[in-house]
């Protein structure tokens, strides 16, 4: 009997923080979603873009990784780019 509450407890508790984990992965996702940051900004995307990629030009120098931040404010500006050209 305690055998049995033991494994349903542990379950449980498993399946909960599996859940929460899901949960966290799904904000994150959206967080970098493109799509997902449109639908909430509406018309403040474009600046929203613009902000992003002056961000990683702006710090590209003061880290290792400096062409990596290079390459993501070229995705914004790319993306800049698209959502001009969609008009």
């Amino acid at each position: 009997m305690l055998d049995r509450f033991l494994e349903w407890s542990f379950q449980t508790k498993a399946n909960k923080l599996f859940k929460r984990s899901e949960i966290k992965m799904s904000i994150r996702n959206k967080k970098h979603d493109p799509v997902y940051i449109k639908q909430q900004l509406g018309s403040e995307f474009p600046s929203y873009l613009e902000g992003s990629a002056i961000k990683y030009i702006h710090r590209h120098r003061m880290k290792d990784a400096n062409i990596q931040d290079l390459q993501k404010a070229k995705w914004y500006i790319d993306k800049l780019i698209e959502h001009y050209e969609n008009l």
